[in-house]
């Protein structure tokens, strides 16, 4: 019986050397979970703080270029004939835009006036009639026609005497 008292006092030794172990590096762990998390807040603060500076120094050129563009000191003169040279092309962009909705302004209206005619044309044509709704929302949608499980119900073919003729040549044989 001393044998297995011995046993138990050191199973017992064990699992409180284990318990305290595991208690150790659970706290370790949390100690590095914060760690890390506080690296994480000061990245964003840093790309903050990095962020309003990018602000402060484009807002400095801005006005740097507002008070002195038409005659920059020579450290400025390039940068400024770059802005320049940029809002020249913007304006031309910008005009040819102008342009261009303008004559969609003037095609639009003649294609509008001629949808209607070209619809009714194709229409006739196909020898069809379409008729285009708009549903108002929230309005219920009318019901389909439900969907058989029936596989030769949905199957088109399956009737098709073409398919079903053992006289009527498969287009795969020759």
């Amino acid at each position: 019986m001393a044998g297995f008292n011995d046993f138990m006092d050191k199973a017992g030794a064990f699992a409180s050397m284990a318990a305290e172990k595991a208690k150790d590096l659970a706290s370790v762990a949390a100690a590095k979970t914060k760690q890390v998390s506080r690296i994480a807040k000061l990245n964003m603060d840093i790309s903050g703080e990095k962020d309003t500076i990018r602000k402060a120094y484009t807002e400095l050129g801005r006005l740097y270029y507002e008070a002195h563009g038409a005659a920059p000191d020579a450290a400025f003169a390039q940068s400024c004939q770059e802005i320049d040279v940029a809002k020249e092309k913007i304006a031309a962009m910008e005009e040819e835009i102008a342009q261009l909705k303008q004559e969609i302004g003037e095609d639009a209206a003649a294609q509008d006036a001629d949808f209607e005619a070209v619809v009714d044309q194709t229409e006739d044509a196909a020898g069809v009639d379409v008729e285009i709704t708009v549903e108002e929302p929230g309005a219920p949608a009318e019901p389909e026609a439900p969907f058989s499980n029936d596989p030769c119900e949905n199957d088109p073919c399956i009737n098709d005497p073409c398919i079903n003729d053992p006289n009527v040549n498969d287009p795969g044989e020759s």
